[in-house]
């Protein structure tokens, strides 16, 4: 039944694995209180952060919408509740339903903390085929976690994923070489994994409509108006998906880690500039040095009151990931954009360190430049013993607990594997 295209013949099993309404789910599981209520799992307006991140379901069936506004939200639906984020517990269940998937297979992707791919491929003589192995995983999360999650089944990862997109909380929905076109063509271009609001817009103007437009569509004539992305696209709207799911001992060095946020207050001095800019700093260069990766590209962007973004970026001729390395570029990088008067208040900055390598021990330099740089990495080695041991808020280089909780900083930064914050601080390794 799921016979792939691939090369080879292959038979290939995926599984996309998508937790419903995650986040409020999981809130439900700490605050039973909240259960059979409407709720809402918000950041915190205090700290320009009120948007709704995730929502019940009977919230969702009444309109309320991940990226609302808290007021919006209420507007529609007077009686619903409005919940904290809680971030420890929902890494705490998704590595719980993690640890279930990893019964049936080695082989699990994840995309986020609430979905993953699975290869069950060479699993189903154990376990059975691909919807006894969904339905199973589907019924093992629900009895032993009191979550329920949407079962993509099919034959390549994109289609599971649209598979898991068209399935009922707790259900399971096959995607078949007898049945993809009929469940999958009709559906609008911007279900399709990858696909931003830029490319529908030109696709649509193409009068590609729906994922069935575009896997008929000419490739060589896409490709005059999009470039190479045009293949890749048509190729994963006819099903045409080849890539492999990555199993638990998988590496690949990312192409970025970054980190950005939207300050509590507007930012009026250099001064205050300079402190954000340190504490993201410190989260970007612990977390590069807990994934022994070192990079030479660093970005800043910054947005002002107008809600207006810019940027910039310069690459080093040493790769780092040094706190005062990456703060000192990225201020560097503010003054050539910043340079208007009067000092233009700010409401939010990202720092992105990119073009990654693994990180090997720097040696000292006869170079005073690299002999800095070598010192700020002991440096910032000294701290990461001190903090393993007494804890992250006993030293921090860019500030106190204080001035990071001000400004809206979870604590718990240090934490390598909270490698995806879903608010609307953007903490991403890509």
């Amino acid at each position: 039944m799921f016979e792939s295209k691939s090369q080879g013949n292959l038979l290939r099993v995926i599984l996309h694995c998508d937790l419903n309404n995650f986040f409020a789910s999981v809130a439900m599981k700490l605050h039973p209180e909240l259960r059979g209520k409407y709720i809402a799992v918000c950041g915190n307006p205090s700290l320009r952060k009120g948007i709704v991140l995730a929502k019940s379901e009977n919230a969702k069936k009444v309109g309320v919408k991940t990226g609302m506004a808290i007021w919006q939200a209420r507007q529609i639906c007077p009686e619903i509740e409005i919940v904290p984020t809680e971030y420890d517990a929902y890494e705490k269940y998704s590595k719980m339903v993690q640890a279930i998937y990893y019964r049936f297979t080695n082989q699990v992707e994840p995309f986020g903390i609430d979905e993953c791919w699975l290869d069950v491929t060479h699993s189903q003589k154990l376990f059975g085929d691909g919807l006894q192995i969904a339905d199973k995983i589907r019924r093992a999360v629900k009895a032993e976690l009191g979550l329920t999650i949407s079962v993509g089944v099919s034959f390549n990862k994109t289609y599971a994923k649209l598979g898991s997109d068209l399935a009922a909380p707790d259900a399971v929905v096959a995607i078949t070489l007898d049945n993809y076109q009929q469940l999958i063509y009709p559906l609008p271009i911007s279900n399709l994994l990858f696909i931003g609001k830029r490319t529908q817009v030109l696709l649509q103007k193409l009068n590609v409509q729906t994922i069935g437009d575009l896997a008929n569509y000419d490739v060589t004539l896409l490709k005059s108006f999009m470039g190479i992305n045009a293949e890749k696209l048509i190729t994963a709207a006819r099903g045409e998906d080849y890539s492999d799911v990555n199993d638990y001992l998988f590496h690949e060095v990312p192409r970025s880690v970054g980190n950005g946020t939207t300050v509590p207050y507007d930012l009026t001095s250099k001064n205050e500039v300079e402190s954000v800019l340190y504490l993201l700093a410190e989260k970007i260069a612990y977390r590069l040095r807990e994934h022994n990766l070192q990079g030479y590209t660093i970005h800043l962007s910054i947005k002002d009151t107008l809600l207006h973004w810019c940027g910039a970026q310069t690459s080093l001729p040493y790769p780092t990931h040094a706190v005062l390395t990456i703060r000192r570029t990225a201020s560097a990088l503010f003054d050539q954009l910043w340079v208007q008067k009067p000092f233009r208040p700010v409401r939010a900055l990202r720092i992105a360190v990119a073009n990654l390598t693994d990180a090997p021990n720097l040696q000292t330099n006869l170079l005073a430049e690299l002999n800095d740089e070598a010192k700020n990495q002991a440096l910032d080695n000294a701290f990461d013993k001190i903090r393993r041991k007494y804890g992250t808020e006993q030293i921090m280089l860019g500030g106190t607990a204080e001035s990071y909780q001000k400004l809206g900083f979870a604590l718990h930064m240090y934490d390598c594997d909270n490698v995806e914050k879903l608010t609307e601080d953007n903490d991403t390794v890509e």
